[in-house]
């Protein structure tokens, strides 16, 4: 994996994250015009890429053993995450409550609005497949074990479950049995997806923009000192201890780079949603969400060349 390579992918995300601040900053963007962002961004860009990837690459059985490891190890090394991250959050003086919140934002990552369009970028179609397979696995974290916390002592349902019947979950599905059955699509469709995996970078990156200036205008540069922890968690404290396993275990190249890439995200965007169901903290996560993203510019090409010295 080229240092220089994700600089460059994070230097170009985050120009187009300061023209999101600077458009926000000169006219009035609504709910409506941000959902439309989103809903673009989830349900046509991001199932976009993950088909993009499948129609590029050869589906073997040794892409299939990979997926069928990133998938586990996504699940195994989030629910680790948020262990360690309410044990310390706890050992830190924090109440059960707020402890349980500040899990969610530190454990957590950014695997799909960010990293699906980030390790396409970096790693060509497969990448953005493979990376693809990273969220399916947070996403099972996040609608199980964090909804759960987040509920403060509610019991879990299993209609929560439901959420995790998505479009870019389906795409994988679709598009891996597509291809192990020897489905070649026409040229159009081909077409279509590739052009319509172009938008989710961009499109992602100006959203989070559009929320970091408004955040900014609403309560400035403070940050709530609470908010500190799921920083130096997310950024720093999980990657490096991950970095030290995946050193560890015998992956392939690829299968390992797309890991450490998504696995070093910021604070996962569903965040702000979830916390505004089910908490009275909606701006914590916001914040968390914002100013991890912005330190991200910095921490993922650090960790990258970290990467570069262990492997």
């Amino acid at each position: 994996m080229d240092v220089i390579t994700v600089a460059t992918a994070i230097s170009v995300m985050g120009i187009i994250i300061g023209i999101g601040v600077l458009l926000s900053s000169r006219m009035e963007i609504g709910t409506q015009a941000k959902q439309v962002l989103v809903i673009t961004v989830l349900n046509v860009a991001v199932p976009s890429v993950i088909l993009n990837g499948v129609f590029n690459t050869d589906v073997s059985d040794d892409l299939l053993r990979q997926v069928g490891i990133i998938f586990g190890l996504s699940v195994g090394l989030h629910l680790a995450a948020v262990v360690l991250a309410l044990g310390m959050a706890r050992l830190l003086g924090f109440t059960s409550t707020k402890a349980r919140q500040l899990t969610v934002l530190a454990a957590l990552g950014n695997t799909g609005f960010i990293g699906i369009p980030l390790c396409a970028t970096i790693f060509g179609p497969v990448g953005g497949l493979l990376a693809a397979v990273v969220d399916a696995g947070l996403d099972f974290v996040v609608f199980t074990v964090a909804i759960y916390l987040l509920q403060a002592g509610s019991s879990f349902r299993l209609r929560q479950l439901k959420s995790l019947l998505n479009l870019p979950l389906a795409a994988v599905i679709v598009g891996i049995s597509s291809a192990f059955i020897g489905f070649e699509p026409p040229a159009v469709v081909r077409q279509l997806v590739e052009l319509l995996s172009g938008l989710a970078a961009p499109l992602a990156m100006l959203y989070i923009g559009i929320l970091l200036q408004q955040l900014l205008a609403r309560t400035g540069f403070r940050i709530e000192a609470a908010v500190f922890f799921p920083l130096v968690f997310r950024l720093l404290l999980f990657p490096g201890l991950m970095l030290l396993l995946l050193a560890a275990l015998p992956l392939a190249e690829l299968t390992r780079n797309v890991l450490i890439i998504s696995l070093s995200m910021p604070t996962f965007m569903l965040a702000a949603i979830l916390f505004s169901r089910y908490t009275d903290q909606e701006d914590t996560a916001v914040m968390t969400i914002s100013f991890s993203t912005i330190l991200s510019l910095a921490t993922i090409p650090l960790i990258t060349y970290v990467s570069l010295l262990l492997f």
